[in-house]
C-alpha cells in the first residue's frame, strides 16, 4: 500500500506473532499490566478474514469466526474479563476497553479506520495483529517468536521487514526476552528506546 494511504497511529503498540501459540496475548497482558494502571490504555484484536465460505485457513474445521462475518467488518466489545478468549484476558490484565475487529483483507483500511473512531485518535491502546500492519503504522511494532521455533506463518512474513523488535518467547515459562523499561510513552505515542538508560 502507498505510503499516503497508510493510517499513522503513534498511540498504537502493536503486537504480532511469528506463529500459532508464540504468547502474543501474554505479551499483550504484561505490557497492559505494565502500562494500564496510570493510565487509560484500551487494547484490540484484529482478525484478518480471508473467506467466509466455512472453510478454515488454518485447515479443519474452524471455528466459525470467518464464516459468520456478514459484511465487509465487524466490531465487538468485550465484557467478560472471566473469560479464557484473548480478548478477555486482556480486559482482565487492566485494559479500560477492549475490542475486537474482524475485517475482510481486502476492507482491512476501511475496517481500521472505523477501529480508530471508536478508540479515538488520542488514545494510547495496544492492539493485537499482524496483517494491519499493512495498512497502518503503529508507535512501536513488536513481534513475539517461540524460541524453540524458527518458521514465520504467511501473515508474519508479509510485514516482519516492518517490525520494531523481534521478541523471543519461551512459552512453557510464559517468559520474554523483551526488556520491558525500554517501553515507554511520551506526549501521546508509544516509543521503543535503545536501552533502558537512553533516552
Amino acid at each position: 500500500m502507498a505510503e499516503d494511504h497508510i493510517i499513522h497511529i503513534p498511540g498504537m503498540l502493536l503486537v504480532g506473532s511469528a506463529g500459532r501459540n508464540a504468547g502474543k496475548t501474554e505479551l499483550t497482558c504484561r505490557i497492559i499490566e505494565r502500562f494500564g494502571f496510570d493510565r487509560s490504555l484500551l487494547a484490540a484484536k484484529v482478525t484478518a478474514v480471508d473467506r467466509t465460505d466455512g472453510t478454515c485457513p488454518r485447515g479443519g474445521r474452524g471455528c466459525g469466526v470467518c464464516s459468520s462475518l456478514a459484511g465487509r467488518y465487524a466490531i465487538t466489545e468485550e465484557t467478560d474479563a472471566s473469560g479464557t478468549k484473548d480478548t478477555c484476558r486482556t480486559l482482565a490484565a487492566g485494559a479500560q476497553r477492549v475490542l475486537w475487529l474482524r475485517v475482510a483483507k481486502e476492507h482491512m483500511r476501511e475496517g481500521m479506520a472505523a477501529l480508530l473512531d471508536l478508540v479515538g485518535r488520542d488514545a494510547l491502546w495496544v492492539c493485537e495483529s499482524n496483517s494491519i500492519r499493512r495498512v497502518v503504522r503503529p508507535g512501536v511494532f513488536l513481534m513475539v517468536q517461540n524460541a524453540h521455533a524458527d518458521r514465520l506463518k504467511p501473515s508474519a512474513r508479509d510485514v516482519r521487514d516492518k517490525v520494531d523488535c523481534m521478541v523471543r518467547s519461551l512459552p512453557e515459562t510464559q517468559s520474554f526476552d523483551l526488556d520491558f523499561d525500554r517501553l515507554a510513552t511520551a506526549d501521546g505515542k508509544w516509543v521503543l528506546r535503545e536501552s533502558a538508560g537512553s533516552l
